[in-house]
C-alpha cells in the first residue's frame, strides 16, 4: 500500500485503497527524529559514558543493536520505492551510529552538530518526497518519460494478494521485479494475469512478463517493457574490425540488440539452428548478415541452398558463399557431398582424438544455410545430417515460414539447439519453435506478424535461458526502402576473401566432383563476364524516309560494313532480295511450325495435362507444390514456378483443391471437372 492510502474495509469484507492528501503532520514527523536522539545520547552517555571498560562493550552493543535495526529496514522495505528502501535504510544506520558514538563521547559538540545538520537534510528530503507524492501518481501526473506506478498500487488496483515485489532494474527501456509467491501462490497464476497488469500499468498487452524461477516455485521474475523498440529500425553496423580473420570461437556473432539495450551475441559452434517466421518478418536479412559473419572469419566455410527464390534473397551476397546451390539437381549434389563430409571429418576428428571439432583439429567449420526448408526435396537428408553433422564442426541453419509437423519432423527437431522465431502467422506457429517457459512467460510472436521485421524471441544456448524471454531486435537494412536491403550487405560480401581458399583438405576430397564441378562452371561464368566487352552504340537520329536527300547521305569508306550471317538450309536454292517468289503448289506438303509455349495450343495442352493429373491422383490425394509441378514435368509441361502457383490458386478458386495450412498440404476435392479457361 502506498504511503498516503489508508484501506476502507467494506461490509462484505473487501478491502479498498482511498487516497488521502498529505497533512502538515506528515512535514512535521520527519523533523522531530533528530532532535529525539538528543536526549536518548544523553541517557546512554549518563548510564555507561563513565563505566571505564564497560563504557566500550555498552557502545559496541548500542552500535550491534543499530546495525540489526538497519538490516531489517533494509529487508522489509525491498520493495517499497527508491526512497523508503535506500533513504530509511541509510537514515536507520546513521541513528545508530551516532547514539553509539554519543554513548562514549557525549551529545555535546561536534556530535550535536553533525546530528542536526544531518537529521535536517533528512527531513527535507522526507519533506520533498511526500510533496512529489502529493502530485499524483503515475497515471494522473503529467508523463515526462514513462514513469510507472509503484507494484503495490497495482496490487492493489487488481487485488493480487500473496505477491511481494522487490525493484531490482528500472531503465529507461525497461522495469524489472523480483517477486515473492506467498501461501500457495505460483509464477503461472500471475501469467494467467498478465493482461490484467498490462492494463493496470497502462502498457501493451505483449509488454508484461512473467518469468518462473527454475530454481525457486516461489519466486518469479516480472518484466515491464517500457519502451516498443521493436518497430524501430537497427541497421547493421557492418563487420567488426576485430572479428574479420577471427577464428569462429574466438569471437560470438553479434546479430542484434535485446529490447532492454543489451547486444545480442550468438556462438554457433556445436549445434544446429531452426529459424522461422512468415515472408516479410526480417528472416531473411538475418540469415544473410549471419552468412557474411561466419565467411568473415579465417577459419569458416559457407554453403547455403535456396529452391524457392534462387538468386533473388542470397545472389547479393554470393562473394560470401563458398557453395550456393539454387535447383533440386544442384542441392542434391550439394547434400550428398556433405554426407560424405561428415563421415570423412568424423574419421579424421577421431584419428587425432578429438571427440568434438575445435579450431586446432585442421578442419573448417562449415555454416549451411537452408533457406525455405521445405522446398527441399530430399528433406530425409536433411534430417540425417542434422543428426550427425553437429559434432564434426558442421554448423546446419534451417530457414522456414512455419515449422508445423508437416514440413519439418520430430527427428530434425529434436536435434535442432537453438530456435529463432520471428513474426509468424499464429501463436501455434512459435509453440513448435519456442520452449513451453518462453510462451508461457508471455512472448507471442505472432503479435508482430510482418508490422515489425527484426523483431523476434531467441532460445538459444549461448545465453543464459533468463534472456529467451527478452525480445531481440536483429540488425536490418541501412533504410526502410527495399531497394537499399543489400547495399552494405553486398559491398562486405564482395571485400571478403575467397572462400574456397579456406577449405581444408579433407572436406574438399569428400566433396569430389560434385564441388569440383561447381568450381569449374564459377570459373566459365567468371571468364565470360571478363572477357564480355560491353557494345556501346551510338544514338543515332533516323529521318523518315520521306524525307532523307541522297546527297545528304554520307558513307564512310574506312568503316568496314557490319554483316550478319545465317546457316542456308538449302543451299541449291540461289536467289537475291530481287528474285520474285514462285507461288506454292497446293499438291507440295506443308508443315506447321512446332508450337511454342505461351500460344493458345499450348495453354490448352497444360490445362489438359492438369485434368489428367488430377484424374489420376483421385479425390482426397494429397500433395505439395512441388508433387504438382514435377508431375506435370513428367507429361512435358515445363513452366515457371509462378505459373504453378497461378494453376493452384485458380483451381482452389474454382473448388477442385483445398490448402491445408496446419500441415502445408494441399487435397484433391474434385478431380473430374473442367478447368476454366
Amino acid at each position: 500500500m502506498a504511503r498516503n492510502e489508508v484501506v476502507v474495509r467494506g461490509r462484505d469484507g473487501s478491502e479498498a485503497p482511498v487516497r488521502r492528501g498529505n497533512t502538515a503532520m506528515d512535514y512535521i514527523r520527519p523533523w522531530l527524529a533528530a532532535p529525539g536522539l538528543i536526549p536518548a545520547g544523553y541517557f546512554t552517555h549518563w548510564m555507561w559514558g563513565d563505566a571505564g571498560m564497560y563504557t566500550g562493550l555498552a557502545a559496541a552493543a548500542v552500535a550491534a543493536a543499530g546495525g540489526v535495526v538497519t538490516y531489517a529496514t533494509h529487508r522489509l522495505t525491498g520493495a517499497r520505492t527508491w526512497y523508503a528502501h535506500h533513504i530509511a535504510t541509510a537514515m536507520t544506520g546513521g541513528a545508530g551510529a551516532w547514539l553509539s558514538m554519543a554513548t562514549v563521547f557525549g551529545p555535546g559538540r561536534p556530535l550535536m552538530d553533525a546530528l542536526l545538520i544531518g537529521g535536517a537534510a533528512a527531513a527535507a528530503i522526507s519533506n520533498v518526497h511526500l510533496w512529489a507524492r502529493g502530485q499524483g501518481t503515475a497515471e494522473t501526473a503529467p508523463k515526462k518519460g514513462r514513469v510507472l506506478p509503484t507494484f503495490e498500487e497495482i496490487a492493489a488496483k487488481i487485488k493480487l494478494r500473496d505477491v511481494r515485489a522487490r525493484l531490482i532494474s528500472d531503465t529507461e527501456m525497461q522495469q524489472r521485479h523480483e517477486l515473492t509467491l506467498d501461501n500457495g501462490e505460483t509464477a503461472e497464476s500471475i501469467q494467467n494475469r498478465a493482461k490484467e497488469l498490462a492494463s493496470a500499468y497502462g502498457v501493451a498487452p505483449g509488454a508484461i512478463r512473467v518469468i518462473e524461477d527454475q530454481g525457486r516455485a516461489d519466486k518469479a521474475e516480472l518484466v515491464i517493457t517500457k519502451q516498443d523498440v521493436m518497430g524501430k529500425l537497427i541497421p547493421w553496423p557492418g563487420l567488426e574490425a576485430t572479428h574479420v580473420g577471427a577464428s569462429i570461437v574466438d569471437h560470438p556473432l553479434h546479430l542484434g540488440t535485446y529490447e532492454d539495450g543489451e547486444p545480442f551475441f550468438n556462438q554457433i559452434t556445436n549445434r544446429h539452428s531452426l529459424t522461422v517466421g512468415m515472408a516479410g518478418a526480417g528472416k531473411s536479412v538475418y540469415g544473410k548478415v549471419k552468412m557474411v559473419q561466419v565467411a568473415a572469419r579465417r577459419d569458416t566455410f559457407t554453403l547455403a541452398i535456396d529452391l524457392a527464390k534462387g538468386r533473388q534473397t542470397l545472389g547479393p551476397i554470393e562473394g560470401a558463399i563458398g557453395w550456393p546451390a539454387y535447383t533440386k539437381p544442384n542441392a542434391r549434389k550439394q547434400l550428398a557431398a556433405v554426407k560424405r563430409a561428415i563421415k570423412a571429418r568424423a574419421n579424421h576428428l577421431a584419428d587425432r582424438g578429438h571427440s568434438q571439432w575445435v579450431p586446432e583439429s585442421g578442419l573448417t567449420f562449415l555454416h549451411i544455410l537452408v533457406e525455405e526448408a521445405a522446398e527441399v526435396v530430399d528433406f530425409e537428408e536433411i534430417v540425417e545430417i542434422a543428426r550427425v553433422a553437429r559434432s564434426t564442426g558442421i554448423h546446419l541453419d534451417l530457414s522456414l515460414q512455419r515449422a508445423t509437423w508437416g514440413n519439418l519432423d520430430t527427428d530434425t527437431r529434436a536435434n535442432l539447439g537453438d530456435g529463432i522465431c520471428f513474426g509468424v502467422r499464429d501463436f501455434a506457429d512459435a509453440s513448435f519453435v519456442l520452449p513451453d517457459y518462453v510462451t508461457e512467460a508471455g512472448c507471442d510472436p505472432s503479435r508482430w506478424r510482418k508490422s515489425k521485421p527484426g523483431a523476434a524471441y531467441a532460445a538459444i544456448e549461448h545465453v543464459d535461458p533468463d534472456r529467451h524471454v527478452v525480445a531481440v531486435k536483429v540488425f536490418g537494412p541501412p533504410t526502410t526502402d527495399p531497394k537499399d536491403e543489400n547495399r552494405d550487405l553486398t559491398v562486405a560480401a564482395n571485400g571478403l576473401p575467397d572462400q574456397d581458399a579456406k577449405l581444408d583438405a579433407v572436406t574438399r576430397q569428400a566433396f569430389g566432383t560434385e564441388y569440383a564441378e561447381f568450381l569449374a562452371s564459377r570459373s566459365r561464368a567468371t571468364a565470360r563476364a571478363a572477357t564480355a566487352a560491353p557494345v556501346m552504340t551510338p544514338a543515332v537520329t533516323v529521318p523518315a524516309v520521306d524525307d532523307v536527300d541522297d546527297e545528304e547521305l554520307i558513307v564512310d569508306e574506312d568503316i568496314e560494313p557490319v554483316v550478319l550471317k545465317t546457316p542456308d538450309d538449302d543451299p541449291e536454292i540461289v536467289g537475291d532480295i530481287d528474285t520474285e517468289i514462285p507461288p506454292l503448289d497446293p499438291e507440295d506438303d506443308f508443315a506447321l511450325p512446332t508450337r511454342k509455349k505461351g500460344t493458345k495450343a499450348s495453354a490448352e495442352e497444360a490445362r489438359a495435362a492438369i485434368d489428367a493429373l488430377l484424374e489420376d491422383w483421385g479425390n482426397g490425394h494429397q500433395f505439395k507444390a512441388g508433387d504438382f509441378r514435377s508431375g506435370l514435368a513428367e507429361m512435358g509441361v515445363e513452366r515457371g514456378r509462378s505459373w504453378f502457383y497461378g494453376q493452384l490458386s485458380e483451381l482452389e478458386d474454382a473448388g477442385r483443391i483445398q490448402h491445408d495450412d496446419e500441415n502445408g498440404l494441399w487435397s484433391v476435392r474434385d478431380a473430374h471437372a473442367l478447368v476454366a479457361a
